[in-house]
């Protein structure tokens, strides 16, 4: 509530707005009728302007003011580093502008206009909507124009994949670091940035256990994608023979190279000599998955525990398309219910051919 004082015979209003004091003088002579108008007149209207903010509202301050308040919350996780250049993007797009002047089609116009899938536009959307919340909480904006902003979905590209003669040539084509290399990635199906990592106590008897990458911009860290990617997978002993040729006088086993970038002119010049279309280093951990589910080694259950997914849900989003119905055969007599059907009242044979 505001009141009324007096000071040098001069007319102040004395009010609190989110617990801090204001004084204010009217400049008008301490006289009954001013005191009355003021009471009257100025005192509400200046109740109206605090509760809509019109006055002693924060100012907008500019969008990388609150994107770097954004930025220091996040969590230094191994996707911290790998997603730093999303960020920028965001960052160098509105930066200067007055977060208060950014509008929900700036941000969808924004989102359109980036040439990447749905996954990365993820990564830039939630940058936006992390960054504008923080002007919320300083009240400086009252509703966030990044929340549920719809983007077109995109066609869900196939897996890329190498067929068993492909691998073969790839591996005995392969030459230096890239050998060792295919052979874990291979026949592990590990992600690029946790072969990089690999330290040589991390091989033990019949198991590779994984508990670190390398990450997007080289730098090591002791966490993994997720806690499901902290595991420990099988791998066949032969691959040693190509393991051990690495040099030893290191913790790791690739300690020169820094992330997979490091490997992709190989790994294309690889693929350019043995005649093979251009595929992403990616592609190996693929053809593990395809060949384990193509060829019946293991139930999806068991490859999303050696892939490190959080759940088979996951793996079945990536390899659906190469789980072929049509090659699924069963016999002329096929019964899975051991005859209760064929016993019905009709007494009905029941014959399934598929």
């Amino acid at each position: 509530m505001a009141k009324i004082y007096s000071r040098g015979g001069k007319l102040y209003i004395d009010y609190m707005v989110d617990g801090t004091r204001h004084r204010k003088s009217t400049k008008l002579d301490d006289t009954k009728e001013n005191r009355l108008s003021i009471e009257k007149n100025v005192i509400p209207q200046l109740m109206r302007m605090i509760a809509t903010g019109e006055i002693h509202k924060p100012k907008p301050k500019s969008f990388d003011h609150y994107f770097y308040i954004y930025e220091k919350s996040i969590d230094r996780t191994r996707t911290y580093h790998h997603k730093s250049w999303h960020r920028k993007r965001v960052l160098d797009h509105f930066k200067g502008r007055n977060i208060d002047t950014i509008t929900r089609l700036d941000i969808k116009s924004f989102l359109l206009g980036i040439n990447a899938k749905s996954r990365s536009k993820g990564t830039y959307s939630g940058t936006l909507i992390g960054t504008f919340e923080q002007a919320v909480d300083d009240a400086v904006i009252s509703v966030n124009p990044a929340l549920d902003i719809k983007l077109p979905k995109e066609d869900k590209s196939d897996i890329e994949w190498f067929a068993k003669d492909e691998v073969r040539l790839l591996l005995e084509t392969a030459t230096g670091v890239l050998k060792p290399y295919l052979m874990i990635a291979f026949h592990t199906g590990m992600r690029p940035e946790e072969i990089l990592a690999l330290q040589w106590g991390d091989f033990k008897d019949t198991h590779i256990h994984i508990k670190r990458t390398k990450s997007f911009n080289g730098g090591l860290q002791h966490t993994t994608k997720t806690d499901k990617s902290k595991r420990a997978v099988p791998y066949p002993q032969f691959i040693m023979q190509y393991v051990n040729g690495l040099k030893a006088n290191s913790l790791f086993l690739f300690p020169d190279i820094r992330d997979s970038r490091g490997l992709y002119r190989k790994w294309y010049k690889l693929l350019t000599e043995c005649k093979l279309p251009k595929k992403k280093l990616y592609a190996t951990r693929h053809t593990f998955a395809t060949t384990m589910l193509l060829e019946n080694h293991m139930s999806l259950n068991e490859i999303a525990g050696i892939l490190g997914h959080t759940t088979p849900k996951t793996t079945l989003s990536h390899y659906a398309s190469i789980i072929n119905a049509e090659s699924i055969t069963l016999s002329k007599n096929f019964d899975p219910f051991g005859s209760i059907l064929a016993q019905s009242k009709n007494d009905i044979s029941l014959d399934v051919a598929i």
